[in-house]
């Protein structure tokens, strides 16, 4: 399987950090993170201080050389867009998706909008898009398709510990919540 080139982040180094001090090699590291052997050692070589590897020290020098190489201003920098695709997150639930394609059809005359959803979760991560987290993307509807099949998102999936296969024994209450059971199979 080809590994293709992406910088190591903090959870990457500290995930190195672990492996090696509990004495996997340097192919195991590697693997587990989805890297080159090379690509470790260069790393390690990096990120060494006083005979040992520091992930925080390797964060700080990489952060370091990004600031001395000069970011690109970011296309969510505009605050007119910003507020727009935070209106179409949190009021129309809009998935950066699907604002990509709805702005690629109507760019509401903004000079740069994003080619790429992205460059709309960057943005969130930076805090460039008002009021909106990752978790404000997480949907809190379903779908109820013909037949009555209801597509349930999968966060909540997740957070319910509900899999394929698993059989849900389902109560109405008189207010009309419904209340779920995992039957044991």
């Amino acid at each position: 399987m080809g590994k293709s080139f992406k910088h190591m982040d903090l959870q990457q180094r500290l995930k190195l950090r672990e492996m090696l001090d509990s004495g996997c090699s340097i192919l195991e590291v590697a693997n587990a993170l989805g890297v080159h052997r090379s690509a470790v050692y260069r790393e390690i070589e990096r990120g060494g201080m006083e005979g040992g590897y520091d992930p925080y020290y390797a964060q700080s020098m990489y952060e370091g050389r990004l600031k001395k190489k000069g970011q690109p201003e970011c296309k969510l920098s505009n605050k007119d867009l910003a507020e727009y695709i935070s209106g179409l997150i949190l009021e129309e639930y809009l998935s950066p998706e699907k604002i990509v394609d709805l702005l690629a059809e109507d760019d509401r005359g903004f000079p740069d909008v994003p080619q790429s959803p992205n460059t709309i979760y960057n943005a969130i991560d930076k805090g460039l898009i008002p009021n909106v987290t990752r978790e404000s993307l997480l949907s809190k509807s379903c779908t109820v398709f013909s037949g009555g099949q209801i597509c349930i998102p999968k966060w909540v999936l997740d957070k319910l510990e509900i899999r394929d296969g698993d059989i849900l024994q389902l109560e109405v209450t008189k207010k009309n919540e419904i209340i779920y059971r995992k039957i044991e199979g």
